[in-house]
């Protein structure tokens, strides 16, 4: 990971709650993933019956309204990953195994919005307030260095690919539950021996 993250010793208490932890951002993710597809379905068919202005056309206000929706959706998609991607790293360190690798798209697109409230405003995108320095830093990174505020397209802000993302999510769920499934049956043949 970028920063070294600090961890307690291992134990197994840490162990289980990251295991939980995982097993409910990963949930999450697979939860916001379909929020945010149906949002965008919805933000795009209103879209279209508004460009050809008939009388069942959504007025303007729907559209914005759309628009405030899938941002929000796609926003909290993106925290939702942030986190299962931090869990994952603290069950990895509870383990003893290696840390899984970053994913730097993610990391960017988040550390941007946690700091949108630092930008300069253009009427269709965000910018760094400075060309240098901490502040902004997050949205120079970004490619072509700003945000856009508009939505559409494959893409979460630009860069992330929403199907990866619950894609990643679901193979997390399955594994863990294939863990858990495992541990039922060792402690049910535990019961069998008298253990």
């Amino acid at each position: 990971m970028g920063k070294q993250q600090r961890y307690p010793d291992p134990s197994p208490e840490g162990e289980e709650a990251a295991r939980h932890f995982v097993q409910q951002w990963a949930e999450a993710v697979i939860r916001q993933a379909h929020r945010t597809r149906q949002a965008r379905k919805g933000s795009a068919a209103n879209s279209r019956a508004y460009d050809l202005a008939e009388d069942f056309s959504p007025p303007l206000e729907q559209l914005q309204a759309d628009f405030r929706t899938q941002w929000a959706e796609e926003h909290l998609l993106i925290w939702c990953a942030h986190q299962l991607e931090r869990w994952r790293a603290r069950l990895a360190h509870e383990r003893g195994e290696e840390l899984p690798p970053e994913n730097k798209a993610l990391k960017l697109v988040r550390d941007a919005l946690e700091h949108l409230d630092d930008a300069a405003f253009t009427e269709d995108a965000a910018r760094s307030p400075e060309s240098k320095g901490p502040a902004g830093r997050a949205l120079r990174d970004l490619p072509e260095q700003q945000l856009r505020l508009e939505l559409g397209g494959h893409s979460l802000f630009e860069v992330l690919n929403a199907e990866r993302l619950d894609e990643e999510a679901l193979r997390v769920v399955q594994s863990i539950e294939d863990e858990l499934g495992e541990r039922a049956v060792a402690a049910y043949e535990d019961l069998l021996r008298g253990h």
